[in-house]
């Protein structure tokens, strides 16, 4: 059947006004169970099962939507650019696999209400992965392929009384899987709603709704293109499409009959248009995404209704502009994520929970678009997206990405390229995502898809889009590797362009003649998000640059259930597939199970739309600059506190006026605190948060904040130390100790450890603290090759040895000085130095003198063991979640706590994880308080896990990690970032790099806690 609007018939108004298409009489669904036979290739399928005598009766049940390769049968395989039958066929476009290509048989029954007798009945797939033929009753009823849109067709010539006998025939592979080649996991079968549908024999069957601005943005024509069919062509007679406008509150807005005639034999699509004045509606947009309900209601020529559908209606304007993409005249800012429609538990059959678990994660999170990577995604998903607000960039099912090579000069064998053969297929699937999406106000920019070169058919899809939706502009990244293609795109669009890059682009003379986006950027793998910053400042800073889609939101793995009752996450080759591409598939900002990863944080600092600076911090003035488009700040209550080393000593709230693009000055001076001592840090936290609850989040909800460190003068006197108690000294042939009040240590002289801290009589260390140059390697770093160009730091520190042990007597205690030299090539020299004091209390001090010409150093630190019982970790500092040196934005300071297992993220592959940064002091304690005090000077980096770098390097899993018998704590002067920019060759930028070519030296103070 032809493509459409999605819709469905209603008996009342009061129905059509709810809009709930699953509680129609003229809807039945036809999820549940069904039976299923499966086979590894076409020729070992059951040919004739779809006969009306064929006896299934001892086939296997399967529940639909879902894949069969999560319910037992075949295997899921994920693969980035390869496509997935490499290893065992070797094809070219168009031919399909033979030897491996699993078909599902599926049947159900089904008999019709009773009230639909003799009406026409519909059958619609909304998702069938990739290829299927329908049967009814033995009859052959048609085929279709393109996986991610409606496949919908006619049983009323097929249909019997009572029970009907539905086949389905479903193919893992075809000929389009060519151009379904996406960064995804491959599966197969029945994965979206299917349901039967029916409609009066004259009914509309289709709708264009186009919510038309004036100049002024004001004022609307309501433009109404309708298709009514009249499918028996009976002589229907004079009949009215009603168009009725209702308001979010119910109210009618307006009415207006738009007059047809329905003649005997007119069996066809008989086009009707309409326009209505309506004057100044609210207007739709990601912040104020304000619906109206538009019901179309047909009358008979009796003047009596027999039938209502309806859709949500935003009026809004999207343009280009003066050389920006703009929204109701201003201009737009993408703050997007790319988004794979997936669930760890179900895969593409995704439930409507985890549809609005996503949404209003990014809503809450300062996210306002994404981007349906790649290909159409639920219907329900675009509802949800109009209702809450999101900007939606819309992408046809079109990636062939395994068909072409980077660089290369001339079109070959990619497809569709220019070939006329694929030309009908790419703009049928352009065009049913179109006559699907049409309506949705969300839906801002049709995509041509992802990742397929270029070409000829790419500038026709795109023509074709801009003829039958002008409204709407057209994005294709892929004219940016064959520039020939140019005019398939309306904006400059790229991928994982470097900031110095783009900046670029953005001064380029003459002025660029289009709007440039990051269709993807930031590539979120693993341990990532760095340096995100340096991307948003610049959208910011430059009008041309409108934003970008981070990739992507949630990380793409399988839930696994273990032997014994626990679950872990599998990726790629965890099924024995070949090829894959392992973990590639873990790029979310959130992880599978939808928890939320400590790089969603990140995101929404850079991603807020309210900006805090400090026009006077002496004065107490501070500026707030409203960044919303249509939002005035005075909607949020203006919240501030003041800590002192993170403790809450004042706060209070007021209101703040300011319209969308201006700011306001505000006066803290009320916040002071009136007299400081030398060891108070006081800190003033300035947020915007919600005054009334929403959809996606409660009153008091956080939209944007910032830190600021007060410069208070101090007025306490400063009263100096009068000294400390004496320290004892023991040595012997292997060891130097020392004692003092409550306290004693002891170095081995054989090789300058530190082996035993005691404070009362309790082991604080378990392993002796030493240098420690490296970081558990994280996918951005495999991805550069760090961990192999920068190996001979890895076992620097293990392997160091002893050049010099000296002891000495200072005013507050002993000093111990251990030199070392590093195994670098070539090799580079350690100091520490211990100062003892005679309460206890342990200053060390590491200077590293790095050899010549050596690589970047992944961090530089002492690395220490306590006992496992030690298995809490308190911190002044950033946090709570972890954080590093270029992505410390979306972190607070203050005091925080937790469990030491609690501070690893599971990423999919062990890596590094869980630093805080800013660190003014910390504690690892066991359950009685009894522990270590980490002081800084002034501050350090810490990090304290139960396995050491090392340890996490040799797990691919998380699940896989053994118990631990320790807490490793790494007290560094820093650790390098961890990128971001992509995954596969971008390194850490070099304002967060610790380049060799220069001494480092940091220091830092222990002491035991003892309760």
């Amino acid at each position: 059947m032809y493509a459409h609007a999605t819709l469905i018939t209603h008996d009342s108004l009061e129905e059509a006004l709810k809009g709930d298409r699953k509680s129609s009489k003229h809807y039945l669904s036809l999820n549940g169970t069904w039976k299923f036979s499966f086979a590894e290739n076409p020729d070992k399928r059951i040919k004739s099962f779809y006969g009306s005598e064929f006896d299934y009766s001892g086939w296997d049940e399967i529940a639909v939507p879902a894949h069969w390769q999560l319910q037992g049968y075949d295997y899921p395989q994920y693969t980035n650019i390869r496509y997935p039958w490499i290893d065992s066929e070797a094809l070219k476009p168009p031919f399909a696999p033979t030897k491996y290509n699993p078909v599902g048989s599926y049947i159900r029954t089904f008999t019709i209400p009773q009230d639909w007798n003799g009406k026409p009945v519909f059958i619609s797939f909304q998702g069938v992965e990739s290829a299927f033929y329908v049967w009814l009753n033995g009859e052959l009823v048609g085929y279709s392929e393109d996986t991610f849109t409606p496949a919908e067709f006619d049983l009323t010539p097929y249909l019997i009384e009572g029970e009907n006998r539905l086949a389905v025939e479903v193919y893992r592979w075809c000929d389009a899987s060519w151009l379904e080649d996406q960064d995804f996991w491959r599966m197969s079968g029945i994965f979206r709603d299917v349901y039967l549908f029916t409609a009066p024999d004259t009914h509309i069957y289709d709708f264009f709704i186009h919510t038309d601005l004036d100049e002024q943005f004001k004022d609307s024509d309501l433009r109404i293109d309708a298709t009514v069919v009249n499918y028996y062509g009976a002589d229907a007679g004079s009949m009215a499409v009603v168009a009725e406008l209702y308001d979010a509150q119910g109210s009618q807005v307006l009415r207006q009959p738009l007059r047809i005639a329905v003649a005997a034999g007119s069996n066809e699509r008989i086009e009707v248009q309409g326009a209505i004045a309506v004057a100044n509606p609210l207007k739709w947009s990601a912040e104020l995404p304000n619906l109206y309900t538009l019901v179309l209601r047909l009358d008979n020529a009796d003047g009596q209704a027999v039938q209502f559908i309806s859709c949500k209606v935003g009026f809004r304007k999207f343009e280009i502009k003066d050389g920006l993409m703009r929204i109701n005249g201003e201009r737009i800012e993408f703050k997007g994520v790319n988004r794979h429609e997936f669930s760890c538990d179900t895969g593409r059959a995704l439930g409507e929970e985890d549809m609005i678990r996503d949404v209003v994660l990014m809503k809450s999170h300062n996210i306002n678009a994404v981007r349906t990577s790649h290909y159409p995604n639920n219907p329900r998903w675009y509802e949800l997206c109009d209702e809450y607000g999101l900007y939606v960039i819309d992408e046809t099912n079109l990636e062939t990405h395994g068909s072409w090579e980077y660089a290369q000069q001339e079109e070959g064998d990619t497809v569709p390229g220019s070939k006329p053969e694929w030309r009908e297929n790419v703009i049928d699937r352009c065009n049913s995502m179109l006559q699907r999406d049409k309506n949705h106000p969300s839906v801002i920019i049709w995509s041509l898809g992802n990742e397929s070169f270029g070409g000829d058919n790419f500038m026709r899809m795109h023509d074709y889009l801009r003829e039958k939706d002008p409204s709407r502009v057209v994005h294709y990244e892929g004219v940016f590797h064959w520039r020939k293609s140019e005019a398939a795109s309306d904006m400059e669009s790229q991928m994982y362009t470097k900031p110095h890059e783009i900046e670029a682009y953005a001064l380029r003379r003459p002025t660029p003649s289009k709007p440039f986006i990051l269709c993807e950027y930031s590539h979120a793998m693993g341990n990532s998000s760095g340096g995100l910053s340096k991307y948003t400042d610049l959208f910011e800073k430059y009008p041309i640059l409108q934003g970008g889609f981070i990739w992507d939101w949630v990380d793409q793995a399988i839930r696994v259930r273990n032997p014994d009752g626990t679950s872990h996450m599998a990726y790629g080759g965890d099924f024995g597939e070949s090829p894959h591409d392992g973990n590639f598939c873990g790029n979310g900002i959130i992880f599978a199970d939808r928890t939320v990863s400590p790089k969603l944080f990140e995101v929404k600092k850079c991603y807020q739309n309210v900006k805090f600076t400090a026009e006077s911090m002496e004065d107490g003035k501070f500026v707030v600059t409203n960044r919303h488009l249509f939002t005035d700040l005075n909607v949020y209550d203006f919240v501030w506190q003041v800590t002192n080393n993170g403790v809450l000593v004042n706060e209070g709230k007021l209101d703040v006026q300011a319209a969308p693009g201006q700011s306001a000055t505000v006066d803290l001076t009320r916040a002071y605190p009136n007299k400081a001592s030398i060891e108070d840090e006081f800190v003033l936290t300035l947020s915007i948060v919600l005054k009334q609850g929403t959809s996606w989040a409660e009153a008091g909800h956080e939209i944007a904040y910032e830190q600021f460190v007060l410069p208070i003068s101090v007025r306490a006197a400063v009263v100096a130390n009068s000294g400390f108690p004496a320290v004892r000294v023991k040595t012997d042939a292997r060891s130097w100790s020392a004692e003092g009040e409550n306290f004693s240590v002891r170095f081995d002289t054989g090789t300058g450890d530190l082996v035993s801290y005691r404070v009362k009589g309790i082991e604080l260390l378990k392993k002796a603290p030493a240098p420690n140059f490296w970081r558990a390697y994280t996918d951005n770093d495999r991805g550069n090759q760090h961990q192999v160009r920068c190996a001979t730091w890895r076992e620097a520190g293990l392997n160091r040895k002893l050049a010099k042990f000296t002891t000495d007597a200072v005013s507050t205690g002993i000093e111990v000085t251990v030199d070392y030299s590093l195994p670098t090539k070539p090799a580079s020299s350690c100091q520490l130095v211990y100062s003892i004091r005679g309460d206890g209390e342990i200053g060390i001090n590491l200077k590293l003198n790095p050899g010549e010409g050596l690589p970047e150093i992944p961090e530089i630190g002492i690395l220490f063991e306590m006992d496992h019982s030690f298995d809490t970790v308190a911190w002044y500092g950033k946090g709570p979640h972890e954080n590093y040196w270029d992505r410390s934005s979306g972190a607070r300071l203050g005091l925080f706590s937790g469990k030491v297992n609690e501070q690893i993220a599971p990423y999919l592959r062990p890596q590094e994880t869980g630093n805080k940064t800013e660190v003014r002091f910390a504690a690892v304690t066991n359950a009685d308080g009894l522990g270590m005090r980490i002081g800084g000077a002034p501050v350090f980096e810490l990090n304290a896990l139960p396995y050491t770098p090392h340890e996490l390097e040799q797990y691919d899993h998380q699940h896989l990690l053994p118990s631990s018998d320790k807490t490793v704590v790494r007290v560094n002067y820093k650790q390098m970032g961890v990128g971001g920019d992509d995954s596969w060759g971008a390194r850490t930028h070099p304002e967060y790099t610790l380049f060799a070519n220069r001494t480092y030296g940091y220091s830092f103070v222990l002491k035991g806690i003892i309760g």
